[in-house]
């Protein structure tokens, strides 16, 4: 892939997100918050690639992925009024359709089109399907890292607000109640992932987001996440108890060990 063909991608795309912007202030706060995240989640996947020396087309494929990851999430947004999947529809899929319905990759080779859409329909599963190709595993966990890091860059940073109502807590629609899930707990010190299926309170999606540290790919990725706090921010919003502080001592340990590797 050349870099005047993410440049086309990238005209295309700025033409394609403002045909969503609204009088209605919520309504453009909400497209211009995946915009912005879409910015953001290039600069992180560009760093991450270049950490591990890959050469200039693996490093356009990854930013035009970066690029359209969320394209799925301007009309979700328009025809729902959510962010929520499980309230709406899976926004890769949808993204897929709008990719296919605007003929914008028909330019690219078929193996870069499949790259990129696999790597947008792999990228908010909760774990990658087994034996991908090596060239599609490498971009699939490339965005999976970088869209990872930059929601946590984002739900720490609605933590740290000071109002009643985080950004993040809005977004989820859980209720802020006292406690937490005791499954959550016991599968962040197994060192598994957690399920949304299992939160039933803010605190839940807390501990979720913690679970995330488990599904890191890169050392580039994790040594951001060490060095900008997010576990001791999150952690910091969460009931002072034992539980609560064996989960930080391991996931601390976690990614010393891994960064040590």
């Amino acid at each position: 892939m050349q870099r005047k063909q993410l440049q086309a991608l990238e005209d295309w795309f700025n033409q394609y997100v403002k045909g969503f912007y609204h009088d209605d202030p919520d309504v453009q706060a909400g497209i211009r918050l995946k915009e912005e995240h879409t910015k953001r989640v290039r600069e992180k996947i560009l760093r991450i690639g270049s950490s591990l020396n890959l050469g200039p087309e693996d490093l356009y494929l990854a930013e035009t992925i970066a690029l359209l990851h969320d394209i799925g999430r301007f009309k979700q947004f328009a025809l729902y009024h959510t962010f929520n999947d499980r309230r709406s529809e899976n926004h890769a899929l949808l993204g897929i359709r709008e990719l296919e319905r605007t003929g914008v990759l028909a330019a690219l080779a078929e193996e870069e089109r499949k790259l990129i859409t696999r790597s947008i329909e792999y990228h908010n599963l909760c774990t990658l399907p087994p034996d991908l190709p090596d060239r599609l595993s490498l971009l699939a966990r490339l965005i999976r890292d970088a869209d990872k890091l930059d929601i946590l860059e984002m739900f720490t940073a609605s933590l740290d607000r000071k109002n009643d109502k985080p950004e993040a807590q809005q977004i989820s629609g859980l209720p802020d109640t006292p406690g937490y899930s005791p499954v959550l707990v016991r599968n962040l010190l197994q060192e598994q992932l957690c399920y949304y299926d299992d939160m039933k309170n803010f605190n839940d999606r807390k501990l979720l987001m913690l679970s995330w540290i488990y599904d890191i790919n890169f050392p580039r990725s994790l040594s951001e996440i060490a060095r900008n706090g997010y576990v001791e921010k999150i952690v910091a919003r969460l009931p002072k108890t034992e539980e609560v502080q064996k989960v930080y001592e391991h996931l601390q340990a976690y990614i010393v060990r891994r960064l040590a590797r």
